[in-house]
């Protein structure tokens, strides 16, 4: 299984160098890449915003991770539309495996994420834990009557479960084909951002198996320097 963050934004190169100046920026690594069980993760994919400065301390300190035995830094020139995009753009690592879609900036302080046992199942194409929320700004799932999740919505709060905002896809090639026809059916979402929830209802859409595990946790978004001294 691959470890995959998109993280190629000027905003998190800017995050990443103001950690770096006031000497945290390995507690934030420390704390981010601990909440997921890398004991199943063969190879860790980090996909940035040129930047040297970033760049240089991230690889001398996926080198130094004792957790850590398979890496790859992706470089991008300009920004995408979106994190979607930004994996699209390490196609050629991710086709055909089995892929963790993340960010280093989402945080689980109270247990080691891990779901690589519910992807032996042969049925089941895409996991999307949720949690329980009430902020405006995330991805709500909507069930039916036999509690069966039937569509997501981006920031509209139909009900008290948001999307964790990690993404769990059995086979990325098929990912990447969902991926392929919505941006043909919207014109590359010209008007909109390209979100994961629109790849999570076109695999509803076409009966393919998606779950959505309950996972009771503290889960924290690092936007800026204060939020993560907030969890420090």
């Amino acid at each position: 299984m691959i470890l995959v963050f998109p993280q190629a934004t000027k905003k998190f190169n800017d995050l990443y160098q103001e950690m770096l100046k006031e000497s945290c920026i390995n507690d934030f690594l420390d704390i981010s890449l601990g909440s997921y069980d890398l004991k199943t993760v063969k190879k860790v994919v980090i996909i940035l915003l040129e930047n040297d400065v970033v760049e240089k301390h991230l690889n001398n300190y996926l080198n130094e991770c004792e957790k850590i035995n398979n890496f790859q830094i992706v470089k991008l020139k300009k920004e995408t539309s979106g994190a979607i995009c930004t994996t699209l753009m390490a196609i050629p690592i991710l086709k055909n495996k089995s892929v963790i879609i993340s960010a280093l900036d989402q945080i689980v302080l109270d247990k080691k994420l891990d779901f690589s046992n519910s992807l032996l199942r042969t049925n089941v194409d895409m996991l999307a834990p949720t949690h329980k929320s009430d902020n405006p700004s995330l991805c709500y799932i909507l069930k039916d009557d036999e509690d069966q999740v039937i569509q997501l919505f981006e920031k509209r709060l139909v009900s008290n479960e948001a999307l964790l905002g990690i993404y769990i896809v059995k086979d990325f090639s098929e990912f990447y084909k969902n991926c392929h026809e919505l941006l043909i059916k919207y014109k590359g979402f010209k008007d909109r951002i390209f979100y994961t929830s629109d790849v999570i209802n076109n695999y509803i859409g076409k009966n393919m198996i998606c779950e959505f595990p309950r996972i009771d946790t503290n889960y924290y978004k690092i936007r800026t320097f204060k939020d993560f001294k907030v969890i420090k």
